[in-house]
C-alpha cells in the first residue's frame, strides 16, 4: 500500500501546488506543462502498482518490459516514485518562487502579415518532403511501413527534416491561433485577406497528411498546443466550446497516427477504409495509450541496473551540439546512449529517457533535484517574460516575450523526454524558428499595413 500513499500523497501536493501557481498566472499552459509532467512522470506508475499487486490496470505495457527491463515493486522502483514525485514538487516550488506577482502593463499590439508565415511554412514543408520522399519510396518497395523504415534509416538528413516540420507547423499554428482572436487579440493586429483561412486549412491538410504517413506526433502536438494557447492567450473571451472541439479533433488526430503508424504503406489506404471506425474511439485512446511507459521506466533501468553517473556528460554533449552533426560525424551522443547501453535495451528503437533520469546520469540524485530547479527557472523566466516588455523593447523581444508561455509548454513533452540537451531543442526549434519568422511577418506587416491603422495598446491579462 505504500505505493499507493506516495502516489496520492504526491498528487495532491501537485495538485495543490498547481492551484496556487493558476491562480496568480491565470495561464492554461500552466495547466497544459502541469499534466505534461504528470503524465510522463507518474500516471504510468498507477497502473504498473496496480498490476503488480494482483489488479489488473488494463495497459498494455509488457512488451516494454521484455524489450527494455522487467519491473518489480522493490527499493528501487519506490526510490524512483519519490524521485519524480521530488521532480515535479520542486520545479513546481521553484516556478511559484520565482513567479512575478506583477500586473501588466500596457504593450503595444503587434501588426501580423500572415502571407510570409504561410509562404515559409509551405516552402518548409516542400522541403521537408523532398528530404524525406526517398525513404517514403523505399518503405512502399519493401512493403514496410513508413514509420518503421524512416526511423531506422536516420541519417544526417533526418533532424533536419524534422526541423523543417516545425517550421512549418509551429509559426503557422501561432499565426492562425492569433487570426482566430480576431480584433480583440491582445497582442496581434492581424493583416490578412479574404484567402487566408483557406491557405491555413490547406497547410494544415497537407502537413496532416505529411505527418500521418510518416507517423510524426510530436511536430502535430507541439502545434495543436502552441497553437491552443495562442489562441487562449490572446483573445480576450476566447471561446471555450471552439477551444474544446479543436482540442478533440486533435487528440483524434494524434490517435489515428498512432493507430496506423505500423501499417505497412502498400496497405494503408486499405486500412483507413476498413478500420477507421476503430479509431475514432478517442476517449478509449486516452486511456489505453502507453506513451506515460517509456520514460517512467528509465529511471528505474538506471537504478536497478546500478548504473553510475557520468558526471556533466549532458554538459558537454550540449556544448559540442552547437557543431552540426554533418560536420562532425563523431560529435558525443546524448546521454540517452550511455542510458540504452547501460540498461541493455534492443538497440534503434527510439524509447524515450525521461528529463530527470537525464539529470541524475550526470550528477547522481543531486542532478534530480538540480535538473528541477532549472526547469523551474526556465519555466518562470518564459510566464514573467511578457511583464519586462517596454515601449522601447525590440521586436523580436516582444514576439519571445509574447509567445515564449505557450512555445515552452508545447515543448516540455519533447523536453521531458530528453536528458538535458534536450535545452538545444527548445531554444533551437522552440523559440528561434517561430520567434524568427514571426517576426520576418510583423515587419513585412509594418511595410506593407495600411498607413491608418492603429497600433493600438493593450493590457495582459494576469
Amino acid at each position: 500500500m505504500e505505493y499507493f500513499e506516495i502516489l496520492g500523497v504526491s498528487t495532491a501536493i501537485i495538485a495543490a501546488l498547481t492551484l496556487a501557481i493558476y491562480r496568480i498566472r491565470r495561464d492554461a499552459g500552466v495547466i497544459v506543462g502541469v499534466l505534461a509532467l504528470y503524465y510522463w512522470s507518474l500516471l504510468g506508475a498507477w497502473s504498473i502498482v496496480i498490476d503488480k499487486t494482483g489488479g489488473f490496470s488494463g495497459k498494455h505495457y509488457y512488451y516494454l518490459e521484455k524489450k527494455l527491463f522487467p519491473v518489480s515493486l522493490d527499493g528501487d522502483y519506490m526510490i524512483a516514485l519519490l524521485l519524480y514525485a521530488g521532480f515535479i514538487v520542486v520545479t513546481l516550488l521553484t516556478l511559484l518562487a520565482c513567479l512575478s506577482r506583477r500586473h501588466g502593463k500596457p504593450v503595444p499590439r503587434l501588426i501580423l502579415r500572415h502571407e510570409p508565415i504561410l509562404i515559409l511554412a509551405f516552402l518548409a514543408g516542400f522541403a521537408s518532403y523532398l528530404l524525406i520522399r526517398d525513404k517514403i519510396s523505399a518503405a512502399w518497395a519493401l512493403n514496410t511501413s513508413a514509420y518503421w523504415y524512416t526511423r531506422s534509416q536516420t541519417d544526417q538528413w533526418f533532424t533536419l527534416h524534422q526541423v523543417l516540420n516545425r517550421v512549418a507547423l509551429l509559426p503557422s499554428a501561432i499565426g492562425f491561433g492569433a487570426l482566430a482572436a480576431g480584433r480583440n487579440s491582445q497582442y496581434f493586429v492581424s493583416v490578412h485577406s479574404r484567402y487566408t483561412s483557406i491557405a491555413y486549412a490547406l497547410l494544415f491538410s497537407g502537413m496532416g497528411a505529411f505527418t500521418f504517413v510518416l507517423g510524426n506526433k510530436n511536430e502535430v502536438l507541439e502545434a495543436l498546443v502552441a497553437g491552443t494557447l495562442a489562441y487562449l492567450g490572446s483573445a480576450r473571451r476566447p471561446s471555450l466550446l471552439k477551444t474544446g472541439v479543436v482540442a478533440a479533433a486533435g487528440l483524434w488526430f494524434l490517435y489515428a497516427i498512432d493507430f496506423f503508424r505500423a501499417v505497412r504503406l502498400v496497405d494503408l489506404r486499405g486500412a483507413l477504409s476498413e478500420r477507421l471506425s476503430e479509431a475514432a474511439d478517442l476517449s478509449g485512446f486516452i486511456a489505453s495509450s502507453n506513451e506515460s511507459f517509456a520514460a517512467h521506466f528509465s529511471l528505474y533501468g538506471v537504478l536497478h541496473n546500478d548504473v553510475a553517473p557520468k558526471f556533466g556528460y549532458s554538459l558537454y554533449a550540449l556544448a559540442c551540439s552547437v557543431i552540426p552533426r554533418i560536420f562532425w560525424p563523431d560529435r558525443p551522443l546524448d546521454i540517452y546512449f550511455y542510458y540504452s547501453d547501460r540498461v541493455g535495451a534492443i538497440q534503434n528503437q527510439g524509447y524515450s529517457l525521461h528529463h530527470a533520469t537525464g539529470w541524475y546520469l550526470n550528477f547522481g540524485v543531486a542532478g534530480v533535484a538540480i535538473g528541477a530547479v532549472v526547469l523551474g527557472l526556465v519555466w518562470a523566466y518564459c510566464l514573467n517574460a511578457h511583464r519586462k516588455i517596454r515601449r522601447h523593447s525590440g521586436l523580436f523581444f516582444r514576439l519571445f516575450a509574447a509567445t515564449t508561455p505557450w512555445l515552452f509548454a508545447a515543448y516540455l513533452p519533447s523536453l521531458l523526454r530528453a536528458g538535458p540537451e534536450g535545452y538545444k531543442g527548445f531554444l533551437v526549434e522552440a523559440l528561434l524558428i517561430p520567434v524568427g519568422t514571426l517576426a520576418l511577418a510583423c515587419r513585412m506587416g509594418r511595410v506593407r499595413a495600411p498607413r491608418r491603422m492603429p497600433v493600438r495598446w493593450a493590457v495582459p491579462e494576469a
